[in-house]
Order: structure tokens, then C-alpha cells, then sequence
């Protein structure tokens, strides 16, 4: 009985022995994430248990045993933890996703880090994985749309970049764009940073965190930070991407036959020369202009780390020709980012280095311009070889400039040959950026950090002009000849002077050079004694910048050849060389700061900084030295009792600040001395003699200016809630520019001689900022996420100074002006004649109020002061340029190798002025929208000028800037466990802006120009159009 139930217990044992043996795997993998860099460290864990790993130096992991119907988590701090079903597998390799929204993630606040949970401020972070993911020049294009309350204006020419507005614009003359900060380094050119170098960029848009940064966080602070070695094997990373570029939106310009009626019609009304119908061309101009475009980026890095060196080496060459002939940008860089472990990491030693090198060859984009108002008639070339230019005969009417005795010869208008603009344009630019810095970290006792850095930034650049003179000469007039010229050569009356126009050519070259440093020392403390956490920073910053050198030189009859073009080398002694030198002087900035950080129980929060700037711009006055205060506080509700234990919320934080903020960068008022020695009117009393000074008198009276001062409230919360899986902010913020300089207009009573600046009016911006996110896996394969983002805006002139207001801009060239600074109004808004239709007849003109020379056909516009005159006062005001909304929306996902992203981006609320379709005069071409709508006699419409139109500023030219554009659409395909060499690639291809969504009649709604407020910013005159690019890149790591 014993031996058989020994038996039984023996084979009861095999059979469980069998049945485990099948029922569990001896499972490895690698942990890496999604750029497919190892992650040591990350855990692996048996869901429901405490079994489990850690992957070691090299990501890799083994877990024997494991139940083949197991869940396995995959888990790292700042990644989405993923849960994976084993379902037989031997081999699992994860890839981990960054979480955008990790509580625990720790953000780069300006000297130093916070973790995102215990931020009481509107900051938000982009990391490296949404910057690369649409391949650009400079990262903050490729972040447009994705930053709730941060306007990206793009601009697609070659080596352009956007204009970034955080929180509206609230200065009228000052600077605009946000300080910008690479790890910890103010930066120069945006340009000059490699996308691919960037960790994270972090945006301070609210006072409470900008005002770290003093006088130059007034249009908020962007930090950047870039990336450096991580513990793991080395890491060796080649992209590279080649994409092609077309126009996204081209007008349809009116053929041939269509200008050809519309001019006859327009001359009839006035009386002149009428074109015959049949003509020899008809020429589309912007399909000769237009070219398809090309980028080419290569981009090579190697980092790793031991356990005393952390480093990162980089090389990018980013190549780009636009869609206009021979409009080249390049840039090559090379970053070096090392930090040495030095005393068991009491001792740190960081050192960055970037280096860019710049090769420019610009095209005047008044080619657009140009394009868009040459007749179809005038052709390319002439058959002499030639340029064409806008000749007709006046007597036969043909396009031309042949006629035969007693005919006459005119211009259809007065545009210029666009390819022809292109073409003469030969210029160069070269630049070359030396950014470093070194820092020094010591930990003196265990909390207390001292930090200490020098860095430095040494710019060159090179700018070569040549003109061919001869050339542009000849192809001006197809009848001139060399003789004529040559002619014009000589030295006819012997004194030895020939005018410049006819010299062969001229060669202008300009050489620039400034250099930058900062010194920064700082120590920070941080302790915690029970639930309380407190966390100070108290240090000292100089800054030298804005000195710089300038020397130009002019020479002309230089040789043709590039390679030989040099001043000291002509081809005759005609005309002399200019040398002309300027030298800026730089200001210094010295600059305390002092922050304090406290949190009970990671519940309450309170915070607050004070930063104390002084600039040697406003020394000549007794206070150039100004302090700036902000505080804010937060209440994380849901570590509350009430809320602890609920299940739908995971998180909820309010939060509130105020802060102030300065902007330095302001014109300043000079003490001007009118001269003129021969006159007796400009005389004054002048020293302590009061001697009467004959020949000189002194200009308007100067207002002693300083610094704009900018506070600032906002509230608003964070939360998360369904297992985190959806998060979001909002915020409410209420910015005003307390003492905004103004340039005010003279009046005739005024004690003023001319035009002054003074710090006479307020500028408000209030508006709303929501983030939303949705991040989910469903099954073990996919995963995706959705993020929208929305902010609005209102902005106002406001409290100005009684008579000071009434500046004028926005300036057509025509002689017609835009735009007004007036109180109520947001700043620089649309002042312009309301349009109310269009005469029929003459008898409406001569019963009602209208312009001079107004003729049927011609639009009519209110008199909206019924004093039966229309004029300046009859103007209005229609908002402005600047969105009153941006929305953004990002889709990402993920199924097994596959990874697909969208991105769009949108804006509205704001008005745009069609300048290139208002500002036609002498018979230049049309769109072909405006040839349809166009009236044509009476009763033909009332919503539409005819051919014969004037060119006022009116309501009329004035549309909606609303637009959606499709950013980017990518779809790659990953390829893992490769052979070889080779851990991972990823191929992929990405479409940027195929779309755009517009009721826009011109070319692109986004419209900045130079960017200055009362000049072309909103109005489209020469913008470049808006272009879309479809591009095919690979990704390989080694």
C-alpha cells in the first residue's frame, strides 16, 4: 500500500512538473524608447505581483519563469507604462512612449527644475519627439500649433524664420519676440541650433515664471534645452531627409485675352489707347517664376555615457533652394555637449559648444509682386535676347516696342520683368556663429548648490552685392545699344567725373562682427523636514551685448567673374571706392535674482521671485535700475481629504500669479539741434553765459524715456483624470503694458517741432488658454493619442495720454496709409473708408458724397460724418491683423511597427489686407476672380469695382484671416532586430502643409512682413506664398 502511494505521489508530482513546465517561458528584450535609444534601468514587473527586473546598461532584460498567460509591465520614470500579454513569447522588445503629461516629469524653469506637478504657472513643455517629427530649419516651426497662447507666424523662404508671439503683442515701438535661452546661454539666432539637438524647449508664458528673467521677459521666455549623453551603450544616430516643395495656394491669374478686354475697358472710361485682341504672347508669369523647391537635411550624432563622462557630439548640413531661381540657404553645425563627474559627482564640470556656418543667396521678393501685376502681354525675352518690358504702341496697339514713323511707343504700366528681378539679383551672405560655455557645478553639503558659468557667443558675417549696371541698363530699353552706352562712358568736358550709372558694374561689400558674453553664480538650497519642502535660489548675472562693428565698402567696374570680383582689382579708374565704419556701442546689463519655493505636503504651494536689472542703455537717467516682483500659489485639491479616495480624478491643481515683466528693448528720444548757418531763424541761448548761438536751435523737446513695464494676473488648473489617461490646463491671464512708448503726431499748437516718442499709453492683452490631451492603449499593439489645444486673445490701446494718440501706418507705397494707434482699439487697427457698394451712374455720384473724380464703376464709400465730403474723417477702424484665436490639433498613434501623425493648426478673428489686388494702377493684371466679379456698366453689380477703379484704402481690399492648415501628415514604418551593424531604422514620409483651408482670395493669409505693427505686418504687397513640401527620410541607429 505504501509503494503504491508512493507511486502515485511520484507520478502526481511529473504530471505537475509537465503541465508547469509547459504553462511558463524564459522571457528577454530591450527597453528602448521611441527613438530606439536603450534604457537602462527601466522595470519589468509581473502584473498583480512584486516578480520582476530591471534592464541593465544596455537596456536589455531576462525574466525566467514567467506564465505564458502573464502581463507584463513596462515601465520608466517620464515614459507611458505598457502592458503586454506574453502569450507564448520569448523575446519582447517594448518601445516606450515620453509621457507629455507625467506628473513626475521634472521641467526646465530658468536656473533650475520643477516638477511639473508642482508648477503654479502657465509653463509648458515640448519635447524632443513632437520637434523632429516635422523636419524644419528651426524648431519653433516645427512646434506651430501645438502651444496653446503662442502664435507662430510662418515665413517659408529659404533661411527664414517665424515670428513668435506669446500672449498677444503688447508693445507698440519695442521689441516683440520672446528671450530665448539655450541651456542657460541667451541665444542670438534661432537658426543656429539644430532641431535634432533639442532635448526640450519649455515656454514661461506667464509672469509669475518669466519674471526670473527680468527685463527681457516681457513677450515671454523660451528655454531650450539640449540634449546630452545618457548611461548605455554608445549611441550612434544618422537622419537624413530630402523633400520637395511647391506653392500651396497660387492665384489664378487673368490670361491674355481676359487682360487684354479689362484693359480696353478700364482706358475707355478715361479715354485712351485701346490693345488689339489678337496679340503675339501670353505669358503666365508665375509658372515662369516658380520653380519647385528642394531640402536636403543629413544629420549625424554619437553620444553615451560613463561614470564620469556624459557626452554628445552632433553634425547637421541642412541644404534648401526655394521656389524662386537660385534662392539658396544652407547651414552646417556641430554641437559638442560634455559633462565631466569629477569627486564622486560633487563636482560637475559642463561644457557646450556650437558652432554654425551660414551660405545665403537671396531673392527680392518683389518678384511675387511683380509676377502678379505684369501684363500676360509682355513676354520673357524679347527676340533680340532681351528682357521683356511693359512697351506697347500707343497707335496700333500691339504689345511691343517696335513702331514705324509717327507711331508712338508707352507702357502698359510701370511693373518690372519679375524674372528679370531674379535674375540681376547676385547676392551673397555668409555667417559664421561661435557659441560656448562653460559651467561648473559644486555640491558644498548635502541640499546647498553652487552653480557658476561663462558663456559667450562671436558672430561673422560677410554680405557681397554685385550689380551689373551695363546689363540692367541694356535690358531696360530693347533700342539701346553698347554704343549708346559707351557713350555715356565718356568724359566729354574733361573734369574727370562720369556718373555711376554707367559704370559696368558696382560690387558692395559689407563685413559685421559682434560678440556677446554672460557671467552667471548662483547657489540653490533645497531641504525638506517632514511635509515641508522649500527650495531657494539666490544669485548674480552681468551680461555684455549689442556692441558690434560694421565696415562697408563700395567699388565699381570690378571684374564679372565671381572668384575675381575684389575691390582692389578693376577694370578701369573711372569712379573711386567708398569705405564707410560704424561701430555700436554695447550695453551691459547687471541683474539679482532671488527665488523661494514652498510646498506642505506637495498640497499648498507658494512661490515668489524678485529680480532686480539695471542696463547702461538708461544710465544717463537716476533710476536704471528697477526691480521686478512676482509670486503665485497653488492648491492641489485632490491630495485633500474630500477628494482623496474619488475615482474619477487623478489629479486636480488650481493655480494663480502676478508678476512684472520689462522689455528693454525700446528706441529711446535724442536731443536733436537743427543747423543751418545761413539762415537767421535757427538760432538759441545756449551755456552759462546764455550766448545767443546764431545757425543752430534745437529740435522737439525730448520726454526722458525708460523701460516698458509690463504686470501680469493669471489663474487657472491643471488636472488628470481616467487613469490619467485624459489631462489638461487652463488659464486666465490679464497682461498689461503699463507705460507703452508711443510716437506722437505734432499739432499745430503743439511746443514740438517734429514727431517725439513718450511712454504715454497702456496696452492690454486678456484671453483664455485650454490644453487638452487623450492618451490610450487598446490591446497590446496599438496606441494613440489626441491633443487639442485653444487660446484666445483681446487686445487694446488704452489710457493714452490726451492728444497723443493718432500715429498713422500701414503704408500701401502708394501714398495710402492702413492703420491708426488709437485708444479703444487694438493696436495699429485697419482705419479705412467704408465701402458701400459701386456708382452706377453719374447721377448717383452727383446726388451723393463721394471722392474726387469718382466715375461709374468706381466704389462708393459712407460718409459717415454726413458732411457730404468723403475723407480722412469719414475712415472707421476694423480690428487688426492679429488672430483673436489660435486652435491646434495633434493625432499621433502607433500599431506595431507603423506610427502615423497629424497635426493642423488654425486661426481667425483677425482681417488681412489684399494690398496686391487694392494697389493696381496703369493698367497692371488682375486675378482671374477679379476679372469675373468686376463690374461692367449698370445694374451688371453692386458687390465689385470695374476695370476703371481707384486705389483707396478701403473696407473693400479687407478680408477675413481665418485659415486651417494641415501641418504635417507622417506615416513610418520601424525596423527592429536588424542584422549586422544596425539596432534600429525607420523610414518614413511626410507631407507639410499639403492643405489649406481659407476663404483668402491672395496667396496666404499669414501675413507678418517685417513684423512691425505700423508698417506692412497683415498686408500682402511681396509675401512669400505659403508652400507645401513632401519629403522621405530615414532614420538608422547603430
Amino acid at each position: 500500500m505504501k509503494k503504491k502511494s508512493l507511486f502515485l505521489s511520484i507520478l502526481l508530482f511529473l504530471s505537475v512538473v509537465v503541465v508547469f513546465s509547459q504553462d511558463v517561458v524564459n522571457l528577454s528584450g530591450l527597453v528602448s524608447d521611441s527613438a530606439g535609444t536603450p534604457l537602462p534601468g527601466a522595470t519589468v514587473i509581473l502584473k498583480g505581483t512584486s516578480t520582476g527586473t530591471q534592464t541593465d546598461f544596455d537596456g536589455n532584460y531576462t525574466l525566467n519563469n514567467v506564465p505564458t498567460n502573464a502581463t507584463l509591465v513596462f515601465s520608466y520614470i517620464g515614459y507611458v507604462a505598457q502592458e503586454i500579454v506574453v502569450n507564448d513569447q520569448i523575446v519582447i522588445n517594448v518601445s516606450l512612449q515620453e509621457d507629455t503629461q507625467l506628473l513626475d516629469e521634472v521641467v526646465v524653469v530658468g536656473y533650475g527644475e520643477q516638477k511639473r506637478s508642482d508648477i503654479t504657472g502657465a509653463v509648458v513643455s515640448i519635447k524632443s519627439e513632437e520637434i523632429v517629427k516635422i523636419p524644419a530649419l528651426t524648431a519653433t516651426q516645427s512646434i506651430q500649433g501645438k502651444v496653446a497662447g503662442v502664435n507662430i507666424i510662418a515665413n517659408d523662404a529659404p533661411g527664414a524664420t517665424p515670428t513668435v508671439i506669446v500672449r498677444g503683442l503688447g508693445t507698440a515701438l519695442g521689441g516683440r519676440q520672446p528671450f530665448f535661452v539655450v541651456d542657460g546661454q541667451p541665444l542670438q539666432d534661432i537658426r543656429s541650433i539644430n532641431p535634432a539637438d533639442i532635448e526640450s524647449i519649455e515656454f514661461l508664458k506667464g509672469a509669475s515664471y518669466a519674471n526670473i528673467y527680468g527685463i527681457r521677459a516681457a513677450n515671454g521666455v523660451i528655454l531650450i534645452t539640449t540634449k546630452k549623453g545618457k548611461k548605455g551603450k554608445i549611441n550612434f544616430n544618422f537622419d537624413t531627409f530630402f523633400g520637395l516643395r511647391t506653392v500651396l495656394n497660387q492665384v489664378e491669374m487673368a490670361n491674355g485675352a481676359q487682360y487684354t478686354q479689362f484693359f480696353n475697358e478700364e482706358n475707355a472710361a478715361i479715354g485712351g489707347p485701346q490693345l488689339q485682341t489678337n496679340q503675339r504672347f501670353d505669358t503666365d508669369w508665375y509658372d515662369e517664376l516658380l520653380q519647385t523647391g528642394r531640402i536636403i537635411s543629413n544629420n549625424f550624432s554619437v553620444s553615451g555615457a560613463s561614470e564620469t563622462v556624459d557626452y554628445f557630439l552632433s553634425y547637421n548640413f541642412y541644404d534648401e533652394e526655394g521656389i524662386l531661381s537660385d534662392n539658396k540657404f544652407s547651414r552646417g553645425s556641430i554641437r559638442s555637449n560634455n559633462t565631466f563627474h569629477l569627486f564622486d559627482d560633487k563636482f560637475r564640470i559642463i561644457q557646450n559648444l556650437n558652432v554654425t556656418y551660414t551660405n545665403e543667396t537671396p531673392k527680392p521678393f518683389g518678384a511675387f509682386n511683380n509676377a502678379f501685376r505684369q501684363s500676360p502681354l509682355v513676354p520673357v525675352f524679347y527676340d533680340n535676347g532681351r528682357f521683356g518690358q511693359s512697351f506697347y504702341n500707343q497707335t496700333t496697339g500691339i504689345v511691343g516696342f517696335e513702331a514705324a514713323d509717327g507711331e508712338s511707343i508707352g507702357r502698359l504700366n510701370t511693373a518690372g520683368n519679375p524674372v528679370s528681378q531674379v535674375f540681376f539679383n547676385d547676392e551673397n551672405r555668409n555667417t559664421t556663429t561661435i557659441q560656448g560655455q562653460i559651467t561648473a557645478e559644486v555640491d558644498i553639503t548635502k541640499g546647498l548648490k553652487f552653480t557658476g558659468r561663462f558663456g559667450a557667443t562671436q558672430f561673422f558675417s560677410k554680405r557681397n552685392i554685385f550689380t551689373p549696371i551695363r546689363q540692367q541698363w541694356l535690358n531696360a530699353d530693347p533700342v539701346r545699344t553698347e554704343e549708346q552706352f559707351e557713350e555715356g562712358r565718356a568724359d566729354l568736358d574733361g573734369d574727370g567725373v562720369i556718373s555711376t550709372e554707367f559704370a559696368n558694374n558696382s560690387f558692395n561689400v559689407r563685413d559685421e562682427e559682434f560678440f556677446r558674453w554672460n557671467l552667471e553664480g548662483f547657489l540653490t538650497y533645497d531641504k525638506s523636514f517632514g511635509k515641508h519642502n522649500l527650495s531657494t535660489t539666490v544669485g548674480i548675472s552681468r551680461e555684455n551685448f549689442g556692441g558690434r562693428e560694421i565696415v562697408e565698402a563700395e567699388g565699381f567696374d570690378v571684374f564679372d567673374e565671381p572668384r575675381l570680383r575684389s575691390l582692389g582689382r578693376r577694370t578701369s579708374s573711372f569712379f573711386d571706392n567708398t569705405v564707410e565704419q560704424e561701430f555700436n556701442q554695447s550695453t551691459n546689463l547687471q541683474s539679482y535674482f532671488a527665488r523661494a519655493e514652498y510646498d506642505y505636503a506637495e498640497k499648498y504651494f507658494v512661490r515668489a521671485v524678485i529680480r532686480r536689472d539695471g542696463t547702461s542703455t538708461f544710465i544717463t537717467d537716476e533710476n536704471f535700475f528697477d526691480n521686478f516682483p512676482a509670486f503665485s500659489v497653488g492648491w492641489t485639491l485632490t491630495e485633500e481629504n474630500f477628494l482623496k479616495d474619488n475615482t474619477l480624478l487623478d489629479f486636480f491643481k488650481v493655480f494663480g500669479g502676478w508678476g512684472q515683466l520689462g522689455n528693454a528693448n525700446v528706441p529711446i528720444n535724442v536731443q536733436q539741434i537743427n543747423t543751418d548757418p545761413d539762415s537767421g531763424n535757427q538760432n538759441y541761448v545756449f551755456g552759462p553765459s546764455q550766448e545767443l548761438i546764431f545757425g543752430a536751435s534745437f529740435g522737439s523737446p525730448v520726454f526722458p524715456l525708460q523701460w516698458e513695464i509690463t504686470e501680469e494676473w493669471e489663474a487657472g488648473f491643471d488636472f488628470a483624470m481616467l487613469d490619467r489617461k485624459l489631462s489638461g490646463t487652463f488659464t486666465y491671464y490679464d497682461r498689461n503694458n503699463t507705460n507703452a512708448i508711443i510716437n506722437v503726431q505734432n499739432t499745430l499748437n503743439s511746443a514740438a517741432e517734429g514727431n517725439f516718442l513718450a511712454q504715454a499709453a497702456e496696452v492690454s492683452n486678456t484671453g483664455v488658454e485650454l490644453l487638452l490631451n487623450w492618451r490610450d492603449t487598446v490591446g497590446d499593439d496599438f496606441q494613440y493619442n489626441v491633443g487639442v489645444n485653444f487660446s484666445t486673445n483681446r487686445n487694446r490701446v488704452e489710457n493714452v495720454v490726451p492728444g497723443f494718440d493718432g500715429q498713422v501706418g500701414g503704408s500701401l507705397n502708394n501714398g495710402q496709409i492702413t492703420k491708426r494707434l488709437q485708444e479703444g482699439q487694438p493696436i495699429f487697427a485697419w482705419w479705412l473708408l467704408e465701402a458701400d457698394g459701386v456708382w452706377q451712374n453719374q447721377e448717383e455720384i452727383d446726388n451723393n458724397a463721394s471722392v474726387g473724380n469718382a466715375r461709374p464703376g468706381h466704389l462708393r464709400y459712407v460718409d459717415q460724418n454726413d458732411d457730404g465730403v468723403i475723407d480722412d474723417r469719414d475712415k472707421i477702424f476694423f480690428d487688426n491683423y492679429i488672430p483673436t484665436f489660435n486652435y491646434g490639433i495633434t493625432i499621433g498613434a502607433q500599431y506595431k511597427n507603423f506610427d502615423f501623425s497629424f497635426d493642423g493648426f488654425g486661426v481667425g478673428g483677425n482681417k488681412v489686407y489684399n494690398g496686391l489686388a487694392n494697389t493696381r494702377l496703369q493698367s497692371v493684371n488682375i486675378s482671374e476672380e477679379v476679372f469675373n466679379s468686376r463690374w461692367t456698366g449698370e445694374g451688371s453689380t453692386n458687390a465689385a469695382p470695374g476695370a476703371d477703379r481707384d486705389a483707396l484704402a478701403s473696407s473693400f481690399w479687407l478680408e477675413d484671416g481665418d485659415f486651417f492648415r494641415i501641418n504635417n501628415i507622417t506615416l513610418g514604418y520601424t525596423f527592429d532586430q536588424l542584422q549586422g551593424f544596425l539596432n534600429r531604422a525607420r523610414l518614413y514620409v511626410t507631407a507639410q502643409n499639403p492643405f489649406m483651408f481659407t476663404n483668402y482670395s491672395g496667396f496666404t493669409p499669414e501675413l507678418l512682413g517685417n513684423g512691425v505693427p505700423n508698417q506692412t505686418a497683415g498686408i500682402e504687397l511681396q509675401a512669400y506664398p505659403t508652400t507645401r513640401t513632401f519629403i522621405l527620410g530615414l532614420n538608422v541607429q547603430i
